[in-house]
């Protein structure tokens, strides 16, 4: 396993230098992850953070009725939980693996002595953070400034910018693109459903094919449909 390789591929650590990599990869850890495995839960004290190198886990909270709310839907590449660890505390939310996966975990005590040594690492990191705090900036305001259309049809665009193709296959399943979008499952279906009947999207099991692309963006913009 390199895990030089590994960080390089990150957006967080694609900054460093080679000296740099190979410092902080003799810190951390690789594990894989089996699909509904629980990484960690709320006030669970912060031991280390980590890095999604495959696979896909989800960030929750949940309330005292047992409702589960999505925070962050993480993708390969992404740093998570690191906010708990630099601030010195326990986890805010849960957090669950949605489908096998591979993580670098990053020990609290060694990253923090390894800032030390190299504090120019931290600041190509915090750096890094900037891009991904503006991104989860732009979540929370689809979520809580755009229906649920528009949230769909910002999501359908973000996928099919990745696919470099005007069609796309969903990663997955309707109930955890539901939580991440912050609704439920029925009014997502009825969004893709709405989508369809006016010729924005084609829907094909998991396959979503983009027809109107200028009409999808207007739609993601907030536009009323």
């Amino acid at each position: 396993m390199d895990v030089n390789k590994l960080l390089r591929n990150s957006m967080f650590f694609a900054a460093l230098e080679e000296q740099e990599i190979s410092a902080v990869s003799r810190i951390v850890k690789y594990n894989r992850i089996v699909r509904e495995k629980i990484l960690f839960f709320e006030g669970d004290q912060a031991l280390g953070f980590y890095v999604l190198l495959t696979g896909s886990v989800r960030i929750y909270k949940t309330s005292p009725s047992g409702k589960e709310y999505t925070l962050s839907h993480i993708r390969p590449g992404q740093i998570f939980a690191a906010a708990a660890v630099f601030r010195g505390g326990r986890y805010p939310a849960n957090c669950i693996a949605l489908e096998d996966s591979e993580v670098i975990f990053f020990p609290k005590e060694k990253f923090l002595e390894l800032l030390s040594e190299y504090p120019q690492i931290a600041l190509k990191i915090i750096s890094s953070f900037s891009a991904g705090l503006l991104e989860f900036t732009k979540q929370l305001e689809d979520l809580s400034l755009k229906h649920v259309p528009a949230r769909l049809a910002s999501y359908i665009l973000e996928e099919i910018s990745k696919s470099s193709s005007a069609k796309f296959e969903l990663r997955t399943n309707k109930t955890e693109l539901a939580y991440r979008l912050g609704t439920i499952r029925e009014t997502l279906s009825r969004s893709f459903r709405k989508l369809k009947e006016m010729g924005v999207i084609d829907v094909n099991g998991r396959e979503i094919t983009v027809i109107d692309m200028a009409r999808l963006e207007a739609i993601a913009e907030g536009e009323l449909i």
